[in-house]
Parts: structure tokens; C-alpha cells; sequence
């Protein structure tokens, strides 16, 4: 693998539970009255005319521009525009795991699943939502909402994407370990289960990588398991799947991430 920018290194504790993100931003719980799903026309009017006139073009524009991303074979979701489907990828950039998988059909939504410091942000949580973000949450009450919301979209042939890892690592050309917990969605939903792996690769001219978007499936779950045997089984498949994919394709490693167990604080140098 090459690698020509030696002073971008990352330290890191631990794999499963650091984050990178630089955010920093405190988590400020839902209330019980927010909407997962929205009925009211105006708010639907809205929530299209921003998503689709407004962010998509953006989106495009960011993830080309600043990202460099592109797809290698967007094609093998054909059969998701028919039945919609629920996405699960590596979670190693701020703005192209935002914009991404929002560029994957031209006239189909796509909502994402975030953490709730996404929608702990000041001022944009009803913005966000109208773009797709939807939190998670501790409260049961919520968490039912969040379900018939995600059942609701699946029906309507959207998109649904999740990243296990939880944790953003900029530019990590790994995948790191992640636990099934997230796969309880797709174990509940009789729906088509694809990996997006985001591969970083050397561009002709500078020194940022070029992404390269690649994907894997379709993965259903057994109806001869029960809910968590199912989401075990899918997590493993999605896991080789994106392991696979990394290992072919991630080729360039912008920032080396480096252990150091000795240390209590991760750190940039």
C-alpha cells in the first residue's frame, strides 16, 4: 500500500469505541414528541423541494469536488429501486457517508440512521430530518416510532443506510470490528441487505485520495432463524463482504492509524 503523506498519523486505543470525528458535540436527548414520519403536506412539500432541489445538486457537487468519489457498480442495486433495501458501509468520512449514499438513485430518498449528536446540533434537527437523518435513540417509546418509520420507508421502495462501526475514522482503509446490534433492522425486514464499502485509492494529481464506492449482496435473512440468529448471520456476511472489498481496493493510506495501548488520550500528530 502506498503512502506518501508520513506526518498525517492517527493513535488509537481502541478500534471499536474511538472516534475521529473532531465534532465534540453534546448529545442533547430527544423529546418524546419527535416525528420520525411526517403527515403534514406542507412539511412533505418542503422536505421535497430541499432534498431534491436543493442538497441532492450539492451533494453531487461536494462529493465530486472535494471528495472524488465515484461508484465502480452501482448496478448491482437494480432490484433495490423495485423493493427498496437497507445499505450498510464503513463509516470513515464526515461529508461523503452524509452525501453519498444519497447520490445512489437520482429519484429515490434515502435516510440514514445517525447518532443522536447528529440531531443535537442547534437550530438544524427539523432540516436534517427533512434531508433524511434518522436518530437513534434510548427511549422505548422512540425506538417504535423508529421502526414503523424505517418499516414505512422500506414499503415505499427508499433506501435505508447504516453504519455499523458507529464511529467515523477519516480515511481508514480498514474495517474495523462491529457487533450485530445494528443488524436487528435488517433481521426484522424481509428486504434486501447490501454492503457499501468506500474504498480510498491514489489520484493523479494531489495528495487527498479519490474514493471509490463499491457494492455487495443482495443478503436476506433466514426465515429458518429467529431475529438475533438473523442478525448475527447477516452482520458476518456484510462484514466479509466489506473486509474483501477493502483489502482489494483500498490501496492508498492517507493517514496511518497506529495503536499505542500506552496512552489514555488518542492523538493527531
Amino acid at each position: 500500500m502506498k503512502r506518501k503523506n508520513k506526518e498525517k498519523i492517527i493513535y488509537y486505543n481502541d478500534l471499536k469505541n474511538d472516534d475521529f470525528s473532531g465534532t465534540n458535540i453534546k448529545i442533547k436527548p430527544l423529546k418524546d414528541s419527535y416525528k420520525y414520519l411526517h403527515k403534514n403536506p406542507l412539511w412533505q412539500i418542503a422536505a421535497f423541494f430541499i432534498y431534491f432541489i436543493i442538497a441532492k445538486p450539492i451533494f453531487f457537487l461536494v462529493t465530486k469536488l472535494c471528495c472524488h468519489q465515484k461508484f465502480a457498480n452501482k448496478k448491482l442495486l437494480k432490484q433495490a429501486k423495485k423493493t427498496g433495501a437497507i445499505l450498510y458501509g464503513n463509516h470513515t468520512t464526515l461529508l461523503a457517508d452524509a452525501f453519498v449514499p444519497n447520490l445512489i438513485f437520482s429519484f429515490r430518498r434515502n435516510y440514514i440512521i445517525v447518532s443522536p449528536e447528529t440531531t443535537s446540533i442547534d437550530g438544524i434537527k427539523t432540516l436534517l430530518g427533512m434531508l433524511g437523518a434518522m436518530p437513534l435513540t434510548e427511549k422505548l417509546s422512540l425506538k417504535k416510532k423508529l421502526l414503523k418509520a424505517i418499516r414505512h420507508h422500506l414499503e415505499k421502495r427508499k433506501l435505508i443506510t447504516i453504519y455499523p462501526e458507529a464511529h467515523i475514522w477519516p480515511f481508514y482503509t480498514k474495517i474495523r470490528p462491529y457487533d450485530d446490534v445494528s443488524f436487528k433492522y435488517a433481521a426484522l425486514f424481509n428486504h434486501p441487505v447490501y454492503t457499501l464499502t468506500n474504498c480510498y485509492q491514489k489520484r493523479k494529481f494531489g495528495k487527498k485520495p479519490k474514493i471509490v464506492t463499491y457494492f455487495d449482496g443482495p443478503f436476506y435473512p433466514n426465515p429458518k432463524l429467529n431475529t438475533k440468529e438473523n442478525a448475527a448471520l447477516l452482520r458476518d456476511k456484510c462484514y466479509k463482504a466489506m473486509i474483501e472489498r477493502a483489502e482489494k481496493y483500498s490501496t492508498y493510506e492517507y493517514i496511518k492509524y497506529v495503536q499505542n495501548p500506552k496512552t489514555d488520550e488518542s492523538k493527531i500528530e
